[in-house]
């Protein structure tokens, strides 16, 4: 009777256990490609989306928000910008 009770005990907590970090898991997914760089200009997008994965990287150093919105692109390029953003989005994602 023990050892029926044991078993039922063990597979219990490993099936318990399974589904919590499953759940805690999916919370955590990311959604950031490790390197998209696509684009009409892929040259300048993806020197855009380096400079916005570290402008991201910064703000999240000094303890700073992490939001875009905080660094308008400056620059006349939609390319430009176009990495800009995906990359500070990215690295944000990836941050948390």
């Amino acid at each position: 009777m023990k050892v029926i009770l044991l078993a039922t005990t063990i597979i219990i907590t490993i099936s318990a256990t399974t589904t919590i970090l499953t759940i805690l898991l999916h919370q955590h997914y990311q959604t950031a490609q490790a390197y998209p760089c696509v684009g009409g200009s892929a040259k300048e997008y993806c020197t855009a989306y380096h400079d916005g994965a570290n402008q991201a990287y910064i703000d999240y150093k000094t303890g700073h928000d992490l939001g875009i919105d905080q660094h308008r692109c400056t620059n006349n390029s939609n390319d430009y910008c176009d990495g800009y953003a995906r990359g500070y989005s990215d690295e944000a994602d990836f941050l948390g």
